[in-house]
């Protein structure tokens, strides 16, 4: 079983605790049980004023910070469906694509960096949606299909079958250079994207690949 971060490196809870309570005066750290959570109103400003506040709890990973927090807007707010980006069955709000944390907050940042980076920017989308804007931000699509978009654009295909093989290998657990590269050219990976795959194995991780791959062939995607 995975260790429980907070007792492990009681330092980093209470650095974590001390900046987003700072930061964030209406946000508090509950211990429930194993896990942390972070409660209360987060505000969200836009064009130097707040515009909003949404009532959310943040449960942390037991891992905390190597897995993602579950993010949840339990105000009632926002509607439950794949539209608004928020899984219908729990309310978990689908924040950013675990594929994308390289990008976005990567592994080993503080935790305030995450409220003030994709936690806000998904609130602000919400509240700007809710008054009749487009969606900002270039936002993926909810489910498998962003998972090919955001592959596509990184890949640079958008051939459903070559993203799955490349994340097949991703998911691997060892990467060699004697098989037939994913991209169809008939040569090795050693002689051909071999590179690019290592580069994403660095970013991506064997867990979040395999998370995708078999997303993406459960959804019917690959058939169409």
């Amino acid at each position: 079983m995975t260790r429980l971060w907070h007792r492990e490196n009681p330092s980093l809870f209470e650095n974590e605790k001390r900046a987003v309570e700072t930061y964030f005066p209406d946000l508090s750290f509950t211990v429930v049980g194993d896990f942390v959570h972070v409660r209360g109103t987060f505000p969200i400003r836009f064009e130097g004023q707040v515009l909003d506040n949404y009532s959310v709890d943040l449960q942390l990973a037991r891992d905390h910070p190597k897995s993602l927090p579950v993010v949840q807007e339990v105000g009632g707010r926002i509607p439950r469906h794949a539209d608004r980006h928020i899984i219908s069955s729990d309310g978990t709000a689908c924040v950013l694509l675990p594929d994308e944390r390289w990008r976005v907050w990567p592994p080993g940042t503080p935790l305030l960096n995450f409220l003030t980076g994709p936690v806000h920017s998904f609130f602000l989308a919400q509240s700007l949606v809710e008054r009749g804007d487009p969606w900002p931000f270039g936002q993926w699509s909810h489910g498998a299909m962003g998972l090919v978009e955001f592959y596509s654009e990184l890949l640079g295909t958008k051939d459903i079958r070559m993203i799955a093989r490349y994340l097949d290998y991703l998911a691997s657990k060892e990467i060699k250079g004697h098989w037939p590269c994913p991209c169809h050219t008939g040569r090795r990976l050693r002689d051909c994207h071999m590179k690019l795959l290592l580069d994403l194995r660095s970013k991506i991780s064997r867990k979040d690949a395999t998370n995708s791959v078999n997303m993406i062939k459960n959804s019917g995607l690959l058939t169409t």
